[in-house]
């Protein structure tokens, strides 16, 4: 019941945030126009969950660690994005790199802070359910990084912790977007993958949903295939190595992409530190 009403209520919702960026140019007219629109939502959801309430609980701990959290992050994400934005430095591209990249750092600091919870999530874990998603319930035992306003009706001890994560993970993609990267083409005719097979799958898959691709319309196994033919690599057991990343449990499921991202912030590090720095006018 409660899911269904929220598949609703999220549907809506990215329909009217897409609206509002369609529409809204500026950063504060956009903000302006967003923050009252998931301020509504929240409200919608926590109306439905005060007069309906959960069925038991397993719909409670859905509902404050995905549901609730989901709405709340776009609510810390967009606050979080404008104040980024507005302090952008007008500059060459050095400058402004070199401010995405400390507000990069800024945010894998928090992630690194809630290094517990991150990985409890990504994992999609359960031990701590019944304590971190059920209302009145706590976490005596693990210090919480921070400490929000409660609402008994509408609140548990973890749900802002999971809703700024996500939050966070999206405005680093976000700020990933802004760097302007330096040439990294290589030169040469024989192409061959030499690495891993499950990386460049992991790599497929990563292109397949973020719709790079024909606009999003190419199938996965044509890209499959188009890679095969070009790095000369054996795919055939293309579909039951994405089974081998999903089993992944010690190691980030998108390990080779996380590296692939440290191995290029590195590079526009190092790219940055060799220019010359540029004398005063």
């Amino acid at each position: 019941m409660l899911r269904k009403f929220y598949d609703e209520l999220y549907m809506e919702f990215m329909n009217e945030m897409a609206r509002i960026a369609e529409e809204q140019s500026s950063g504060m007219d956009r903000l302006a126009a967003s923050v009252p629109c998931i301020r509504e939502h929240l409200k919608r959801l926590r109306d439905q969950v005060v007069k309906v309430g959960f069925k038991d609980d397993a719909e409670e701990i859905w509902c404050f660690k995905i549901a609730k959290p989901q709405l709340m992050s776009w609510h810390i994400y967009h606050t979080e994005w404008h104040h980024i934005e507005r302090r952008i430095p007008v500059g060459d591209d050095e400058l402004t790199n070199h401010y995405f990249l400390n507000e990069i750092r800024a945010v894998d600091r928090y992630l690194d802070m809630v290094a517990f919870f991150h990985q409890y999530l990504k994992m999609k874990a359960t031990e701590i359910d019944h304590l971190g998603f059920i209302r009145g319930k706590s976490l005596d035992t693990i210090i919480l990084p921070e400490l929000v306003e409660i609402d008994p009706e509408f609140s548990t001890c973890c749900d802002y912790v999971f809703a700024k994560i996500m939050a966070y993970e999206r405005l680093r993609e976000r700020l990933l977007e802004e760097v302007r990267l330096p040439d990294l083409g290589v030169n040469g005719v024989d192409m061959r993958w030499t690495g891993d097979a499950c990386n460049l799958v992991e790599l497929i898959y990563g292109i397949y949903d973020t719709g790079q691709i024909n606009h999003g319309k190419a199938e996965l196994q044509e890209i499959a295939n188009f890679f095969a033919e070009i790095f000369k690599v054996k795919l055939d057991r293309f579909y039951r190595r994405f089974t081998e990343i999903k089993d992944r449990k010690l190691l980030s499921p998108t390990n080779f992409l996380d590296q692939m991202r440290d191995a290029i912030i590195r590079r526009i590090d190092d790219d940055l530190s060799l220019k010359p720095k540029r004398k005063p006018q």
